[in-house]
């Protein structure tokens, strides 16, 4: 989907999508009856409405399986963005309570990559990139944390686990920014409209009456605000329906917050 429609508000976009395939379905529907000026019989119509619960129920598991796609998507998304912030918070702590200028420094590193991923990165996510200065961040923030030596019994046994906490916070890294690239692919989008065409081609064959319109109408709006939903959910970094940053804010909060009760 082209990014500018998660500029838009939401209710502009439900209603640019589901009216546009309403109005694309009843100007077609005049079309076709302008164009080919055959007055179906009953029994033809009978077979028209058998093909059409065929083609409507296999449209209808796309349209279902193509939802659940990207919920599942946006899901996997925000999951891996709070496991990321978590892990944020546990090594920023474990640094913190270490005590040592290089893991004060390795610290101030952490402070500065989760400061880039929201102010830098987040926008870069809305179309699936990512910011190399938060990847130069989190390289420093490694050779940092190599630097960090144990002189006591109690450092010995932190060190792996900031180390862990460490790697922990590249594989949570990876899996956000391998979640911001995650959309409906060309080919399933394909799929969806070939089976909306026919399945509104079915009911064609219908005679120009008010209920008859109607009931294409809401055929049409239906699978209108299904294709909304897919489209706003299909991107989980951007539009007003995107994830939220308040995870990585409340991590930079609560380190910022712990600095200010040392000191």
């Amino acid at each position: 989907m082209p990014l500018f429609l998660y500029d838009l508000p939401n209710w502009l976009v439900g209603l640019v999508i589901s009216g546009t395939l309403v109005l694309l379905s009843l100007g077609g529907y005049f079309l076709f009856r302008r164009l080919y000026q055959h007055e179906f019989d009953s029994e033809e119509r009978d077979i028209a409405m058998s093909v059409l619960g065929v083609v409507a129920t296999i449209n209808s598991l796309l349209l279902a399986f193509s939802a659940v796609s990207v919920w599942e998507s946006f899901g996997s998304a925000e999951e891996a963005l709070v496991r990321e912030a978590d892990t944020i918070g546990e090594l920023a702590r474990d640094l913190a309570v270490f005590g040592s200028p290089e893991a004060t420094g390795a610290r101030v590193l952490l402070l500065d990559y989760a400061g880039i991923v929201v102010n830098s990165e987040w926008e870069a996510m809305r179309g699936g990139e990512a910011d190399m200065t938060a990847w130069t961040t989190i390289d420093n923030l490694f050779r940092a944390v190599g630097t960090i030596e144990p002189d006591n019994p109690r450092r010995v046994a932190l060190l792996p686990e900031i180390w862990a906490r460490t790697n922990e916070l590249l594989v949570h890294r990876r899996d956000r920014l391998h979640a911001s690239q995650a959309e409906v692919p060309f080919t399933l989008w394909m799929v969806v409209f070939v089976g909306t065409v026919m399945t509104m081609l079915t009911m064609y064959v219908l005679p120009p009456t008010r209920f008859n319109l109607a009931m294409i109408s809401s055929i049409a709006l239906c699978m209108g605000l299904v294709l909304y939903f897919i489209v706003a959910m299909d991107h989980p970094f951007a539009g007003e329906e995107s994830i939220s940053p308040e995870p990585f804010q409340s991590a930079i909060g609560n380190m910022q917050r712990w600095d200010l009760e040392s000191r």
